[in-house]
C-alpha cells in the first residue's frame, strides 16, 4: 500500500489517491502511517518541481489532493490538538502579495500532527492583519510563507514591524516557500528558513523544548 499511495500522489492522481487511502483505512493501516506515506509523495512532488519537471500548477494540484485526503474523517483525527497535549502555538500565513497555500497547508498539517495548535489566517495577509493576529493569537512561533521573490521583502516588513513594536524577541520566526534559502532568511531576519517541512516542524519542536527549559530555569 505504501508504494502505491506514494506513487499515486507523486503522479498527481486525485481519485486514485483517495481510493487507495480509503482501501488502506479499511485494511487497518494506521492513519499516522498513511499520513507519512502522503508526506513522502508530497516530498517527491517538491523535488520534481525543483528539477523543473513539475510546474507551480502541479504543486498547487498536489496540495489540493493532499488536503482532500486529510479531510477524510479517519485522518482528521491525527491532526487534532487538545489543550492538554498541545506543545505550543503557531501563527501561520502567506504574506501580502502571495496567494499560494500549498506549502503553508502542508506545514500546518505536519505541525498539528506534532502537537502544535496552529492558527492559519490564510493567504495574501497584509502587514496590518498580521500584527493584529499576533496580538490576538499570542503565538509562540510565527510562520511566514512565500512562493515569489518579492515576498521576501514582505516577510522582512513583518519582522521590521515586530522590531518597531519592541516585541521581536517575544517570538521565534520561521519562513518557508519556493524562493526561501539561507540568504533569504538573513534578509528577512528570521530565526530559521527552510523548504523542508519536516525540518521546519522539528525546529519548531526544538524551540518549544528550549522555551520550556528556560521557564523551568527561572523558577
Amino acid at each position: 500500500m505504501k508504494q502505491s499511495i506514494v506513487r499515486s500522489i507523486e503522479g498527481l492522481y486525485e481519485d486514485r489517491t483517495l481510493e487507495l487511502v480509503r482501501i488502506a483505512i479499511r485494511k487497518g493501516f494506521k492513519p499516522i502511517d498513511i499520513f507519512n506515506w502522503l508526506q513522502i509523495g508530497m516530498e517527491r512532488v517538491g523535488k520534481l518541481y525543483e528539477t523543473s519537471d513539475y510546474f507551480i500548477a502541479d504543486l498547487i494540484f498536489a496540495g489540493i489532493i493532499f488536503q482532500e485526503v486529510m479531510e477524510l474523517d479517519e485522518l482528521k483525527e491525527i491532526t487534532k490538538v487538545t489543550p492538554k497535549n498541545k506543545i505550543g502555538k503557531i501563527l501561520l500565513f502567506s504574506v501580502s502579495g502571495d496567494c499560494h497555500d500549498i506549502g503553508k497547508n502542508i506545514f500546518g498539517s505536519f505541525a498539528r500532527t506534532a502537537g502544535f495548535d496552529v492558527v492559519d489566517i490564510g493567504t495574501d495577509v497584509s502587514l496590518y492583519q498580521a500584527m493584529e493576529a499576533v496580538e490576538t493569537v499570542k503565538p509562540d512561533i510565527i510562520g511566514l510563507s512565500g512562493m515569489q521573490q518579492e515576498t521576501i521583502y514582505e516577510m522582512r516588513a513583518v519582522v521590521c514591524e515586530l522590531i518597531n513594536k519592541g516585541i521581536r524577541d517575544d517570538y521565534r520566526i520561521i519562513i518557508g516557500g519556493a524562493v526561501i534559502d539561507e540568504k533569504a532568511g538573513e534578509i528577512v531576519g528570521a530565526d530559521y528558513a527552510t523548504k523542508d517541512v519536516t525540518m521546519g516542524v522539528d525546529k519548531c519542536k526544538l524551540w518549544m523544548v528550549e522555551k520550556s527549559a528556560q521557564k523551568n530555569t527561572r523558577r
